[in-house]
């Protein structure tokens, strides 16, 4: 009899899948308008132009600065983020986003100190190119990394072809009712009219010009060439701006950049953790007469020390801010090691945040033994910041706490605007110099002639404790500050008129004026 064959094998289980790159996104036109503005657009093109030249020209720090944000920010909001017949849709965001750019822009009219305007500047005009960029897709909680880059690129790209918006506004390349046809043959009978009316208006100037020389002087060619420039860059500014609010969102993919597993990002974290943790052992031993007597040999007093490690310790906390996120991003999402990779990073963030608090005590310490500056102060708001952000990133390391979405970005930013927000209106200048007044008893190396340097922000402080200074620190001060006895002619603002008008320069001359009437004189 034949012999019964053995029974086959059951079959292996599947292998799960491999993790692949997505697929590439099909090529896209990244100028190809969503919405085709009308002629009134160009309203806000020479609306930025003649702002941004008035702007420059009165000193910026001033109302015309602030007007250049407002400005920007009204015709964004009117013609790149109004609403449209053809149904399309605009972020609240979007309009949100612009709507708070002139709450920075605004100081440029109210604070002079060089350490804010710059921070101001950078928020104003950042918030605007962002709300340009989410305008017709996109949100602040799902801002990752790629969809950021791609949104940026098409920002740069609109931006650099910005002349092209005339022709979109004037409805060029496109089927237009009856009524729009005829509002853009008024639209361009004017504009043909004005080139029309450059020659004779030169010619008609230089005769002018000849019979008069007062009339000559408003039309120098440097002059002329300065103003043309800034028109020309504050008009480019506002129709790129206008332009990117106005194009189709270019579609974004999913990241293709996961190269790392959880066995090697486990290994790093380890080793940071690791070196984290003898750090904050050492601090321990810094506490006793252990550290004490490493100091005295290494001959360093503690405000010494505080002051050898802050920046250190803050460049580390930031560079591990980095460096979780780029880990975060490179390593291949699922598997067993998931989840102690989210464990490894927030027990990294936890001895990250022991340097923070560290690096808070010693900037703590060397305020106390040599006063404050605005250096030391915006130090502090900066370890703040770090502090916050990493309470952020530890949210975002939480299984469902984000719910997969790319939030922590625009949270940080945002947090670090509330905060530059809060310290515009409690005016550090002025913060320096009370906490610098109220510890000049106890703080024998402090000195009056780091005051006397900041900006007109602090003037009204310093002149308000005159009373409180003996005649040779009153002498001083009335000399370095309120430029009395025939010196305030050398120290006038070199930029007149109402756009160069700001409220704390108005306040320091009012100071200036009274201190010289009450002391000037007597010593």
């Amino acid at each position: 009899m034949p012999t019964a064959s053995p029974p086959a094998p059951p079959p292996p289980p599947p292998a799960p899948p491999a993790w692949r790159p997505p697929p590439p996104l099909p090529r896209v036109n990244w100028l190809e308008p969503a919405v085709r503005p009308g002629p009134m657009a160009l309203v806000a093109v020479v609306a930025g132009g003649v702002t941004a030249d008035l702007a420059v020209r009165s000193g910026w720090a001033g109302a015309g600065g602030a007007l250049l944000v407002f400005a920007l920010a009204a015709g964004l909001i009117a013609f790149g983020l109004g609403p449209y017949r053809d149904g399309t849709r605009v972020s609240w965001q979007a309009l949100a986003l612009a709507g708070c750019a002139p709450l920075f822009g605004v100081w440029l009219a109210l604070r002079t100190s060089p350490w804010l305007l710059p921070l101001d500047t950078l928020a104003a005009f950042g918030l605007l190119g962002l709300a340009a960029m989410l305008a017709r897709s996109g949100s602040l909680a799902d801002l990752g990394v790629s969809r950021l880059t791609v949104k940026a690129a098409q920002a740069v790209a609109a931006t650099v072809t910005a002349p092209a918006l005339v022709v979109t506004a004037l409805g060029g390349g496109r089927q237009e009712s009856p009524g729009r046809q005829a509002r853009r043959k008024v639209t361009l009978a004017v504009l043909s009219g004005l080139l029309l009316s450059v020659p004779v208006i030169v010619v008609f100037g230089a005769l002018l010009a000849s019979a008069d020389p007062v009339f000559a002087s408003f039309f120098d060619p440097a002059t002329m060439l300065g103003h043309a420039t800034l028109l020309a860059i504050g008009a480019w500014i506002a129709g790129g701006l206008l332009r990117t609010a106005t194009v189709k969102p270019a579609p974004v993919g999913p990241p293709s950049f996961h190269w790392l597993g959880p066995a090697e990002v486990l290994v790093v974290l380890a080793a940071i953790d690791l070196l984290f943790g003898a750090f904050a052992a050492a601090q321990l031993v810094a506490l006793g007469d252990g550290g004490r007597r490493v100091l005295e040999t290494a001959g360093l007093t503690w405000a010494e020390y505080a002051r050898s490690g802050f920046f250190q310790l803050l460049a580390v906390a930031s560079m591990t801010v980095v460096v979780l996120f780029c880990l975060r991003g490179w390593t291949r999402p699922g598997g067993p090691g998931g989840r102690w990779v989210s464990i490894l990073g927030i027990i990294t963030l936890a001895l990250t945040m022991v340097m923070v608090v560290v690096a808070f005590r010693r900037l703590g310490l060397y305020i106390d033994e040599f006063g404050l500056t605005m250096l030391r102060l915006f130090s502090l708001l900066f370890t703040v910041w770090i502090g916050v952000v990493l309470v952020l990133f530890a949210l975002v390391l939480i299984p469902r706490a984000g719910r997969g979405r790319a939030w922590f970005g625009s949270a940080a930013l945002g947090t670090g605007l509330v905060l530059l927000l809060a310290i515009n209106v409690a005016d550090p200048e002025t913060l320096v110099v009370e906490h610098n007044r109220d510890a000049a008893v106890r703080i024998e190396r402090y000195d009056d002639g780091y005051t006397y340097q900041l900006s007109d922000d602090a003037v009204p402080t310093v002149l308000g404790t005159l009373d409180k200074l003996t005649p040779a620190e009153r002498a001083e001060a009335l000399e370095s500050v309120a430029w009395c006895e025939g010196a305030v002619s050398t120290h006038q603002p070199s930029h007149r008129g109402w756009a160069a008008w700001n409220w704390s320069r108005a306040r320091a001359q009012t100071a200036r004026d009274e201190a010289c009437r009450r002391w000037a004189g007597q010593g």
